[in-house]
């Protein structure tokens, strides 16, 4: 019977071996199998415990904070008034707080530990190398000049930011304070360089903060003052001396060749340019509405918030297009634009349209609303059987909508500015279509294509296969201009009957911001996204910075609501709704901090708890660090420990990361770890 149980012992403790590689390899990119292997191994050891009725598990010195967490979780919940999704979330939180234990009880010395380490950072050393494979692919496509944000491949951006963070700063560590050969040391280098470089490449500001912070605890706890001071004189300098890169372009039609006319910079961030007479006007993200003639600066136009967007509406009615959805209406006094109303759609506005006199608006969530009146704002038809659509475009006979799974509807358009019957339907996904009657645009990664409508189908009349990954068309007159993702814009001739003819190309060199046209002019805006992303977060009008102060003010009204004991931990959409301005249209679950969310959940006595348990954890961890810092590998691995949670705390300033499963997982990992390694080299030091 002793020799049965020593050998089911035994096949416990090769399979507790086999998940947690499982666990560790999975860690950068996969929850699901991540969970396999962290369940996985738990259950062993608990089914250990049961046969040898030895204990496998030891403390941490986070027993108090994480009861004190516990119960906050439970007493939100009990009072929660949503107490079926507060359980839901309860339960995330308390079935991955084992990790902890779970990770120092599955070690069995001190190679071990190393092992461990070592495993962790070579799998997400693989998924780095696969992300930027893919970051590679997206940057060759302009694409993160469109989207700001790195591809998605085995998670959002953010949390996969968040994730190389910890990879970024153990390595730092270990290049940093590690006495090794000049081989590992080089090694060592590679991949904190290449992890980096992945950091960098998911276009995160906040994983970015998160590694910043975590590499300056490392260089001051290593008191490197001589690369910490210039550092940050130079950090200074450059948020104190550079601007964002913004200029207008504009090209004049000459026998139908293009010819850059004139070129001058704006001081904010100009995304639109309208022809304005003889002047230009341009729609300035920071600087609100710019009157340009001839280059110089005629006149500004103060407005409430981030325009990104002007055009005339009706007679002497103009409108400006702010980034928060709002549309301010402006009359045309004498050449004066005087501010006269502003108003809004229901929803999340995705795209507008003017078409005789009247402004198409579609919202993803709401639908379709008619304005027909400048001077009567709230006089408006909605239609809310068009949602899920991201483009519109409007003609005296007919509507089109881009949907936003990527196919089309073309409608008829009756007297009362309601679509009736459906004309053209197609499903196929298209990343990029136009319509102009009776000719329809589409692109792919492959071609470019012009079909013509009639009352029955529609026909494929040219194709252009050097045009791929179309972004904009604009018309004037007779031409067509096509901005490509490869910064090139095509200049393509209608000649009648129904043919197209590409007469030019326009090399950019830069994805322009906006881009319109009239008669005789081409109008391109530019603004330097990679600069402007680093520049953004001082930026007090980017939309992420613009949402996030929304989001937080709008927690602590919630907090207010509930001070004690929260909401619950939920999913808080259903009262952002209520607690936010009419405008503040993009509703989220979370609110973007770690500290705000956790008080508008579990009110006053969870933010505590939750800041009990942080201190603890900071407290454990430079407590081992001073302990072993003689120590070879074991010191660096608990300076990297110590300075990747300085970096999450950071991080949690602009994201919900504690909640996150990825990154709770790293958390309780890696504090486990560093324990493993403190019982292996100094079991008699007093950490609790």
């Amino acid at each position: 019977m002793i020799k049965n149980q020593e050998q089911l012992v035994k096949i416990i403790n090769k399979l507790i071996v086999v998940f947690l590689i499982i666990f560790l390899l999975s860690i950068s990119n996969s929850i699901f199998v991540n969970q396999i292997g962290y369940y996985g191994v738990l259950l062993l050891l608990l089914a250990k415990y049961w046969l040898t009725k030895e204990n496998p598990f030891s403390k941490s010195g986070l027993e108090l904070p994480l009861i004190w967490y516990m119960l906050s979780e439970l007493i939100s919940l009990i009072l929660s008034p949503y107490k079926e999704e507060a359980l839901q979330g309860l339960m995330k939180r308390y079935f991955l707080i084992p990790m902890i234990y779970t990770t120092v009880a599955s070690i069995g010395n001190f190679n071990e530990a190393k092992r461990v380490f070592k495993i962790y950072i070579g799998g997400t050393l693989v998924t780095v190398m696969i992300y930027l494979y893919y970051s590679f692919h997206h940057y060759i496509s302009n694409l993160y000049s469109v989207t700001e944000s790195g591809p998605s491949v085995f998670q959002y951006p953010i949390t996969a930011s968040e994730i190389l963070t910890f990879t970024v700063i153990f390595l730092f560590a270990f290049f940093v304070n590690e006495k090794t050969s000049i081989r590992n040391k080089l090694l060592l280098f590679i991949g904190f360089a290449l992890s980096l470089l992945a950091l960098f490449s998911t276009y995160k500001r906040t994983g970015w903060m998160g590694a910043a912070a975590g590499i300056l605890v490392i260089l001051i706890l290593k008191k490197q003052w001589k690369i910490i001071i210039p550092g940050l004189v130079l950090v200074i300098i450059f948020f104190l001396t550079q601007k964002n890169i913004s200029e207008v372009n504009i090209y004049e039609f000459a026998d139908n060749n293009p010819v850059l006319k004139n070129t001058f910079s704006t001081e904010g961030q100009a995304y639109d340019a309208y022809p304005f007479g003889d002047k230009v006007i341009i729609s300035d993200y920071n600087e609100g509405l710019e009157i340009y003639k001839d280059s110089a600066l005629q006149k500004k136009v103060d407005l409430p918030g981030a325009v990104i967007r002007f055009f005339k509406w009706k007679d002497d009615y103009y409108l400006a297009y702010l980034i928060d959805t709002r549309f301010l209406l402006l009359k045309n006094k004498n050449g004066e634009l005087i501010p006269d109303n502003e108003f809004i759609s229901p929803g999340m506005t995705y795209d507008f349209a003017v078409s005789n006199n009247n402004l198409f608006v579609v919202d993803k969530d709401s639908g379709l609303t008619v304005f027909t009146d400048p001077e009567n704002p709230a006089e408006k038809f909605h239609y809310p059987e068009f949602s899920n659509v991201i483009n519109v475009f409007v003609d005296s006979n007919h509507i089109a909508f881009k949907k936003y799974e990527g196919g089309f509807e073309i409608y008829e358009l009756l007297q009362n500015h309601l679509p009736g019957k459906m004309l053209y339907s197609d499903s196929d996904k298209l990343e990029y279509f136009y319509y102009s009657y009776p000719y329809i645009f589409t692109s792919t990664q492959n071609d470019f294509k012009t079909y013509k409508i009639d009352s029955v189908k529609y026909t494929l009349i040219n194709s252009f296969d050097s045009i791929k990954n179309v972004r904009k068309i604009v018309e004037a007159e007779n031409k067509l201009f096509v901005l490509s993702l490869d910064g090139n814009v095509y200049v393509i001739e209608k000649n009648y009957p129904d043919n197209f003819q590409l007469i030019d190309k326009i090399a950019l060199g830069y994805i322009p911001q906006g881009m319109t046209a009239d008669n005789n002019n081409l109008y391109l805006t530019h603004v330097d996204s990679k600069r402007s992303r680093l520049l953004s977060v001082i930026d007090p009008y980017h939309p992420s910075n613009i949402g996030r102060l929304a989001l937080w003010s709008a927690g602590f009204k919630m907090f207010l609501d509930r001070p004690v004991f929260g909401l619950g931990d939920i999913d808080l959409a259903k009262y952002y709704k209520i607690y936010k301005k009419p405008y503040q249209k993009e509703i989220q679950g979370h609110l973007h901090n770690n500290f705000i969310h956790i008080l508008a959940t579990l009110g006053l006595f969870g933010l505590l708890a939750v800041c009990f348990l942080f201190y603890k954890i900071l407290l454990i961890d430079l407590k081992i660090y001073l302990a072993v810092k003689t120590e070879p590998f074991v010191a660096s691995y608990s300076l990297g420990a110590f300075a990747a949670f300085i970096g999450f705390l950071v991080s949690g300033l602009t994201e919900l990361n504690f909640w996150d499963h990825e990154i709770t997982t790293l958390i309780w990992f890696t504090f486990g770890l560093n324990l493993a390694l403190l019982k292996y080299v100094r079991p008699d030091t007093d950490i609790i």
